[in-house]
């Protein structure tokens, strides 16, 4: 596989914009501006694991039509598809990190972090959402770097940086 196999949308893409999207969720989490509970937070977080997941069903072969399509926004289908796809194989999530992306699924589907919509709203624990959105993230980075580039070249990749998108491999002294 080639990256021009792809097109404009490659799994490594797609997951690169995944980190990028949950360490700007934490940013916004952290911050003293916001409420605890804030909707920006959220929203980035659910878009984060929206990637993550896409990312792996893209690497598995799903069309890009099908994702935005189909799946859209809906991150319990994006989940459930994931495992029948056997995302058990690189990536252990536990039930209550399913269920915090299942929670987390009704209010992002239906843009409930970017409208507002009288009535209260369930929201998952911040710590198991982010911890489901970082075992996905860092878990699928070499998947993602060999489905994009190939074997040998993802090897090779691989070889040269850190496991995270945006920090080079420290050098050996």
């Amino acid at each position: 596989m080639t990256l021009a196999k792809w097109g404009r949308t490659s799994p490594y893409g797609m997951l690169r914009f995944a980190y990028d999207y949950r360490v700007a969720a934490g940013v916004v989490h952290a911050s003293p501006l916001f409420a605890h509970a804030s909707m920006p937070a959220y929203s980035l977080m659910g878009q984060a694991i929206e990637l993550a997941l896409k990312s792996f069903l893209r690497a598995r072969g799903v069309e890009m039509t099908y994702l935005s399509r189909k799946v859209g926004h809906d991150l319990s289908r994006a989940l459930q598809e994931a495992r029948a796809l056997s995302l058990h194989r690189l990536i252990q999530l536990h039930d209550f990190e399913m269920h915090s992306i299942d929670l987390l699924s009704y209010p992002y589907r239906g843009h409930r972090f970017r409208y507002i919509v009288n009535g209260s709203l369930t929201l998952p624990n911040w710590d198991f959402l982010d911890l489901s959105a970082h075992l996905l993230i860092d878990g699928l980075h070499d998947f993602a770097i060999r489905s994009t580039f190939g074997r040998d070249e993802g090897r090779s990749m691989l070889s040269k940086r850190a496991r995270y998108f945006h920090v080079p491999k420290p050098k050996k002294l």
